[in-house]
């Protein structure tokens, strides 16, 4: 079969749904999004509380797994990614956001023109429709719709006080003036239900928007060195009159270039793919957040989530959110957010998630946990993994720019197979050395008795560690992903070397072809790419139509409040 489009976007996650549902508003295009999941409105990934139903499940979740890696003693990592329209953002804590101003500000310095953070800020802008923020930060109208955090209760307050009492700083919005410091989170939860870019963007798919699911891409087809369209494993041939868009992800993008013979010659050839354009950068400088978790123990289930694992208390819970769209289903369970630095408050080190339940995400460790008869089903709701969550608190310290950079390879030339991740963590001892900085900051905000009284202590391998050598022990026996894989493709200025893309998202090397994702960072940010890859979309749409971009602006920070 042989089909043609004006554009053809592969990969209906974050970026890709916006982009399908923007470039199809002229009305004169045809546009085609092509999916390998389905169509990503399964009861649980509207309901916020299931993603344990979503992550680690084989239809909707891709499942990737790292290499050994040498500094967290061997161990292998889990990552998710969401299989299905929304990508991601099926499965994500639904934090929304932003990076700091800095963040964009480099990229910018890096001779990327156009993409500072008073660049960026119309666009966030542009997607959000926030609920509750009216000011110079934040949009109102857009599809993306943001609230506070639902399930902010006794222990997120708790959390809050003893991080002010160690003496962080008490913010109301992490996206607006300041970030280092204490807050509620906003999510991307509207009337309780979560906000995946498809929920938002893609309610009502335009007549000149084709939209493909379980459609697997195998290559970017080439004349020459243009991309014509693209072909997917079935044998289907989809041909694309002005561009192919790749939106495929930290993982798959860097992978598709690969396959259709774009990126580092010799490894291409040692898998017997023919070389289109030699890209050394594709499927380097791979960046994620590496992420700590602290468990502290405690005897009050009445206060944590936990508690809706239970049979009766998970079919309550469904109920209420089936019936009403209302209570702690319809809400994220990271409620609360705080954010350390060590030098420069515009620059903090570290994002810390506290979670009001302990879990254990990583599902290349352990035996499964026997679960009790009353735990089956609800297991399954707020968390998936391989024990039963338990009461008690977590804190999650997510080191913001850390210095060891990754690689993303072939496998092998089959499309079907999962590529070689390999994050490096700590490659560069200054990362180990900042997280365990961050530990001990986070534990003293959790001695304090606004926290403390609530616990039992910490739990191991935390509970005995004194030294320094004892905590970057227990660092490298815990330390997991962030969720946050970015810069397999990234953006580059001119005399960038690595660079794989230009500063209109385009592919070097080649013509007809652009990325847009979490791969075309240029660096990693201070916070959450889901609002970022959201922005870099709605920006990209506006370059391949042509149109001019958003007028820069920045708010007066004494007027815009």
């Amino acid at each position: 079969m042989k089909a043609g489009y004006d554009y053809i976007i592969c990969g209906g996650g974050s970026a890709g749904c916006v982009l399908a549902a923007r470039l199809a508003e002229d009305s004169s295009t045809k546009v085609c999004l092509i999916e390998a999941g389905g169509h990503g409105r399964n009861l649980f990934i509207r309901m916020p509380a299931g993603n344990g139903f979503v992550f680690g499940n084989p239809a909707l979740d891709w499942g990737y797994r790292t290499v050994p890696q040498s500094g967290l003693s061997g161990r292998r990592i889990y990552y998710p990614r969401g299989k299905a329209l929304g990508g991601s953002s099926i499965l994500n804590g639904m934090i929304y956001m932003r990076g700091v101003p800095a963040d964009y500000d480099r990229w910018r310095q890096r001779g990327l023109e156009g993409w500072g953070y008073a660049d960026l800020l119309p666009y966030f802008r542009r997607s959000e429709g926030a609920r509750d923020r009216r000011d110079g930060w934040h949009g109102t109208d857009g599809p993306l719709k943001t609230e506070p955090a639902a399930n902010f209760d006794v222990l997120d307050q708790a959390f809050v006080e003893a991080a002010v009492a160690a003496g962080h700083r008490r913010l109301d919005d992490f996206n607006g003036p300041e970030r280092t410091g204490v807050a509620r989170n906003d999510s991307t939860v509207h009337r309780g239900v979560r906000q995946s870019s498809a929920i938002a963007y893609l309610r009502k798919p335009p007549a000149n928007l084709t939209v493909l699911t379980g459609h697997h891409v195998a290559q970017v087809m080439f004349k020459g060195a243009r991309a014509v369209g693209v072909k997917t494993v079935g044998g289907d041939e989809f041909i694309a009159e002005q561009e192919v868009i790749l939106c495929q992800g930290a993982f798959g993008t860097p992978q598709m270039l690969m396959l259709s013979g774009i990126g580092p010659a010799e490894h291409l050839r040692a898998h017997g793919i023919k070389v289109i354009a030699d890209v050394p950068g594709v499927g380097e400088n791979l960046s994620d957040h590496p992420d700590v978790p602290i468990q502290y123990g405690s005897d009050r289930m009445d206060l944590s989530l936990a508690r809706f694992q239970r049979l009766d208390k998970a079919a309550a819970l469904m109920a209420n959110w089936l019936l009403f769209k209302r209570g702690p289903g319809g809400g994220a369970f990271f409620s609360a957010v705080l954010f350390h630095a060590l030098d420069d408050p515009a620059l903090p080190e570290f994002e810390v998630f506290m979670t009001p339940m302990i879990v254990d995400e990583n599902l290349t460790s352990g035996a499964q946990e026997p679960t009790p008869l009353l735990q089956r089903l609800g297991r399954k709701l707020l968390v998936r993994g391989r024990k039963v969550a338990r009461p008690g608190v977590q804190v999650d310290i997510n080191l913001q720019r850390p210095r060891s950079a990754g690689t993303v390879k072939l496998a092998s030339g089959d499309p079907l197979d999962h590529p070689v991740i390999d994050p490096n963590y700590f490659a560069e001892p200054r990362d180990l050395d900042e997280l365990r900085q961050g530990a001990e900051a986070m534990r003293e905000v959790m001695a304090q008795p606004q926290i403390a009284k609530y616990l039992t202590g910490a739990l191991a391998p935390w509970r005995d560690v004194r030294s320094k050598t004892e905590t970057e022990q227990a660092i490298r026996q815990t330390a997991y992903t962030g969720h946050h894989p970015c810069s397999t493709a990234r953006m580059g200025g001119d005399r960038d070397a690595g660079a794989v893309l230009d500063n209109q998202m385009r592919v070097r090397g080649v013509e007809g072809l652009r990325v847009c994702d979490a791969a075309a960072m240029p660096t990693q940010i201070t916070g959450n790419p889901n609002a970022t890859v959201i922005a870099m979309a709605e920006k990209c749409a506006d370059m391949v139509l042509g149109r001019p971009p958003l007028p820069a602006e920045y708010p007066d920070k004494e007027t815009a409040t």
